[in-house]
């Protein structure tokens, strides 16, 4: 049995059912239907077209188009954020040397505030962390 074809009225309709979060008033006021009804009209016809079933398939492989388009961007917004949070990381851990020429770290504040980041993003951070004891530290002055 041959898949029902589309009108484009119906195309219309799925595609900005779908644009506009599957609200059935929305995805009718967008589409190319008729413009001159009320809200209530526009409801009970938007039903009339999602108890269709070859619109509903059209609904569903749009849904799962626009998902899949949602997840790669996504993907690739978290890889990226990463990546520069990375760098971050490796800029605030370099060195350089003082007026006095001394050796010291970029910007460690930095480099903290990344790798933080990171641990949120990933969901490695939990809020029932146990905080870190501090470790004693001596100075010693070696002027």
């Amino acid at each position: 049995m041959g898949r029902k074809k589309l009108t484009s009225k119906e195309e219309s309709f799925a595609k900005a059912y779908v644009l506009n979060k599957n609200e059935p008033i929305e995805g009718y006021r967008g589409s190319d239907y008729s413009q001159n009804l009320t809200p209530e009209d526009m409801s009970k016809q938007a039903q009339k077209l999602l108890n269709k079933p070859h619109i509903n398939r059209r609904i569903e492989e749009l849904q799962q188009k626009a998902s899949a388009i949602a997840e790669k961007k996504f993907t690739i917004s978290v890889e990226w954020r990463l990546r520069k949070l990375k760098d971050i990381v490796d800029a605030g851990l370099g060195f350089y040397v003082d007026a006095q020429g001394n050796q010291r770290k970029e910007n460690l504040a930095a480099a903290k505030g990344s790798i933080d980041t990171m641990n949120t993003m990933l969901g490695t951070k939990e809020e029932s962390e146990e905080i870190l004891k501090p470790i004693p530290i001596s100075v010693t002055d070696a002027s």
